[in-house]
């Protein structure tokens, strides 16, 4: 078989500073669990989120690959409701279980890495972030690594299945932690970036098809999730029509074609040849915000 380009992801975004709005007192909680697709170098030991700067530390936009705000920025700072505060736990490269899908370094803070530290400082509902069931939403976009790294792989299929097991066992350490409302993006077909584009056709059929499965295990692991802890509120949040609007249409977002990448985020529709753009994200976004909508985004 010839050998498939393989995704490795850490990357430096360019920080950009961009004002935050007058917030309300009160704020809701945004807890988030992922990789590159949602990082902001959020460090919880650092300042914590505040109506100044909802992500806490660095400086919106964050440390992200878009080229400035990516999606979580874009929800916490302009889609916002009322007062919305980011605990953003995302580390690039992030597969779901590193025993299962190894990411590119073992540095990286895996899912399973990214509850435990959730369980260490958030879980127990410190005095700097005092949140509820009720007024916290923890959103999970995974699968971008655990798709990217394996669907060439002739086990994909059961591994795969397995992989969702253990994300959805994060999940049950979250509810029994006291979160109710969950919040689960799709992987975006990523076939369709510069990256994946390369590895030709027979690749990315592949490639598509265990995005579809991780998707759908996705939807009905949900249902059963459900069946089996009760107060739950979910939201599953399909990414394609995001990506698709901007790939179908990319002069319309100021870019000359749809493959095209540069760092300054605003150019191409991608920040390199595996990440997304500013324009991308705010799509990403605006899809969450209706989908979720009152108390958290508007």
């Amino acid at each position: 078989m010839t050998r498939i380009k393989s995704i490795t992801l850490l990357f430096s975004g360019a920080m950009l500073l961009s004002g935050a709005q007058p917030l309300a007192a009160t704020p809701q909680y945004f807890i988030t669990f992922g990789d590159s697709y949602s990082q902001t170098g959020f460090d919880i030991s650092g300042t914590k989120p505040n109506d100044a700067n909802p992500l806490g530390n660095p400086d919106l936009p964050g440390w992200t690959t878009s080229g400035g705000l990516n999606w979580i920025g874009f929800l916490v700072s302009e889609s916002n409701a009322s007062t919305v505060y980011s605990y953003n736990l995302a580390s690039g490269g992030a597969t779901t279980d590193a025993e299962l899908i190894a990411p590119w370094s073992p540095e990286v803070l895996s899912f399973i890495d990214q509850t435990s530290l959730f369980s260490q400082t958030l879980a127990p509902k410190p005095t700097w972030a005092p949140w509820t069931g009720d007024n916290t939403l923890a959103g999970v976009w995974m699968g971008v690594n655990d798709v990217g790294n394996s669907f060439w792989l002739e086990d994909r299929e059961a591994l795969i299945v397995k992989v969702l097991g253990r994300y959805f066992e994060q999940l049950q350490i979250l509810y029994d932690a006291g979160v109710r409302n969950f919040l689960l993006l799709g992987v975006p077909p990523t076939e369709k970036s510069p990256l994946m584009l390369e590895n030709g056709e027979e690749s990315n059929k592949m490639l598509a098809a265990t995005i579809e499965q991780y998707n759908d295990l996705i939807s009905s692991s949900m249902e059963s999730f459900k069946s089996k802890n009760s107060g739950v509120t979910s939201w599953i949040v399909d990414t394609a029509p995001a990506f698709n609007e901007a790939i179908d249409n990319p002069t319309r977002y100021g870019a000359p074609d749809a493959t095209c990448y540069n760092e300054d985020g605003t150019s191409c529709l991608w920040f390199n040849n595996y990440h997304p753009g500013i324009a991308i994200h705010k799509l990403v976004a605006a899809e969450v915000a209706e989908a979720v909508g009152l108390p958290w985004f508007s």
